[in-house]
């Protein structure tokens, strides 16, 4: 009796254990990158999906960013409600680039397009553009009966360029996809999985450019 109750604890602790360690979004291979100004994210980082960097591009040149607000791709547009929720959905991702760039002290201004009221910034300024091309809500439903196995998973990607404002030059893009299936409590809805995919992705996108001014080149995940 006493075994049996061991092997049920045992088979329990590790279910759960499952379900905790894939809780959260993942990195998933960017699909089709955008290209900018000339340049195709093709090379692997461990944070910032796909990368590409023109020559003589110096992210230490540069004090302020003002982070442009992104659009949806048609193709992930079916109706108004789609249209309603790419809206919410870009404006997050908006608050979390500006918050995560702040945070990362790499910049001595942050600011954003929309705000009319900010101050010019005063010497060599970057701007943040880019598009959301994967608003995949995925299936609310299939999470709950069989996220474990990755069913019903949403998809977010975001192609991003960074470009010197004076000259309009394109320095960085980048391509980052995120797939989240399940979180705690089970199912979770969509718009969670995607907050947390698109938050993950603008932190891993701001420690990315904090490396790069370290020096370090783009890094392949181990």
């Amino acid at each position: 009796m006493v075994r049996w109750a061991n092997v049920r604890w045992c088979g329990l602790g590790i279910a759960l254990s499952l379900m905790l360690a894939g809780c959260g979004a993942t990195r998933s291979s960017a699909d089709n990158p955008t290209s900018f100004g000339g340049l195709t994210p093709n090379t692997p980082d461990m944070e910032a999906g796909l990368v590409a960097i023109a020559p003589g591009f110096d992210i230490r040149t540069y004090k302020a960013v003002v982070v442009d607000t992104f659009a949806v791709t048609d193709s992930e547009i079916q109706d108004e409600g789609d249209r309603s929720f790419a809206v919410k959905m870009t404006h997050y991702l908006h608050v979390q680039l500006l918050r995560r760039l702040r945070e990362s002290g790499l910049f001595q201004q942050v600011t954003s397009a929309t705000d009319a009221a900010a101050k010019p910034a005063d010497g060599p300024t970057l701007r943040l553009r880019g598009v959301v091309t994967r608003l995949g809500r995925g299936s609310q439903a299939a999470r709950y009966f069989a996220g474990l196995y990755g069913a019903g998973r949403t998809r977010a990607q975001a192609d991003m360029q960074l470009v010197d404002a004076a000259s309009g030059k394109v320095g960085l893009v980048t391509a980052d996809r995120r797939v989240a299936s399940y979180g705690w409590p089970f199912g979770g809805s969509d718009e969670e999985h995607l907050e947390e995919s698109f938050n993950d992705l603008a932190r891993d996108f701001a420690r990315f450019l904090v490396r790069l001014s370290q020096g370090q080149a783009p890094k392949a995940a181990p």
